[in-house]
């Protein structure tokens, strides 16, 4: 009997921008100039997905994830009217700040095949007259409390070390004045 695999997913009305990307974005981000096809998805968070080539010629899918989402509008249309226009294997030039994300899925014959995933925190190109457009949004800071209640805790018991030393410093002196 298969077991069904919970989804401890947060809805999407739970995620707050700090959630968010910290869920995306765990490593330093990377600018990566990528050439995008009229090759479009999703995936189960509705997140928009676009095939590209990133260089030095390696394909990857760019993520536009969560609240970003609307902001790659146009550049979906962008690519999507350049593909029409030209084909299948044109391409539209981003400059892409991001993530790297490296996933696993079976093949045909169930071996795992690596793939590579940009997420996109924002991203740059010319509009129809040339003029350079900046879209999306940098990371919003996380705030790791669990980390700064340890260094605080850390600190506490350093400072308690260092006042028991002290302690057994002044005993010992002490000690050594009354013989």
């Amino acid at each position: 009997m298969e077991q069904e695999i919970p989804n401890r997913r947060r809805s999407r009305s739970e995620v707050t921008p700090q959630i968010e990307d910290g869920g995306l974005f765990k490593h330093e981000l990377q600018d990566v100039s990528v050439d995008l096809n009229p090759v479009f998805g999703r995936n189960s968070r509705g997140d928009l997905l676009i095939k590209g080539i990133a260089r030095p010629e390696k394909e990857v899918e760019v993520v536009f994830a969560g609240r970003r989402l609307p902001d790659a509008a146009d550049l979906y249309e962008r690519v999507k009217q350049l593909g029409l226009a030209r084909g299948p294997r044109a391409r539209f030039q981003v400059s892409i700040r991001g993530n790297w994300r490296l996933r696993f899925a079976p093949d045909e014959s169930g071996w795992g095949v690596k793939s590579y995933q940009l997420l996109a925190a924002q991203w740059a190109y010319f509009d129809d007259e040339g003029e350079p457009l900046l879209c999306g949004c940098l990371p919003v800071p996380i705030q790791n409390h669990i980390m700064d209640r340890a260094r605080a805790a850390q600190a506490v018991q350093l400072a308690q070390a260092k006042a028991m030393a002290a302690v057994r410093d002044l005993q010992g002196q002490n000690g050594e004045a009354a013989m």
